[in-house]
């Protein structure tokens, strides 16, 4: 796990140094990128972490107000219970949402729908995010919390996600 957070800071620090900003405010971005979550709630009973891939799209509706819709894939290390393992769980999210930015800070939530599975289960419910980060240009740090309404639970973690943006 230290390794992980290790290769993501030397990542983020990468990019930042190596941005350009060309100082043009697109009014769309397109951005791909990756996710490191900690599970909360009843997802934290049966796993230990997650690691995902996502898609963003951002439409900037004016100078402080963008809208943007969010896609993708995690996997939920299952934890090892009675020396057997619990097995991994698939998420996809997938959302859209608005934001608020002021001098590249951004608040926002994003709301939409959340499929979990594992062995041949499957959940899915109502799904909201609300996040908070920065936007560096050509980069996007954001830290959220995203928490799914599943039939018998809520399945929610927070982490950290960063997308480079096109």
């Amino acid at each position: 796990m230290k390794k992980t957070f290790l290769f993501l800071a030397l990542a983020v620090c990468a990019f930042h140094v190596f941005a350009q900003n060309d100082g043009d405010d697109k009014t769309f971005k397109f951005g791909l990128g990756g996710a490191i979550a900690i599970p909360l709630s009843d997802l934290k009973e049966s796993t230990t972490y997650g690691v995902g891939f996502e898609a963003i799209g951002v439409y900037n509706l004016s100078e402080s107000i963008a809208a943007f819709a969010e896609a993708g894939i995690h996997v939920f290390k299952g934890k090892v219970v009675y020396g057997g393992d619990a097995g991994s769980i698939l998420h996809i999210p997938v959302m859209a949402g608005a934001r608020f930015k002021v001098n590249g800070f951004f608040v926002g939530a994003g709301a939409g729908f959340g499929s979990w599975s594992s062995s041949g289960t499957a959940l899915s419910g109502f799904l909201y995010s609300p996040q908070i980060g920065y936007d560096l240009g050509n980069m996007q740090l954001l830290i959220h919390y995203t928490s799914g309404s599943v039939t018998g639970g809520t399945f929610s973690y927070a982490g950290l996600k960063f997308f480079h943006t096109f």
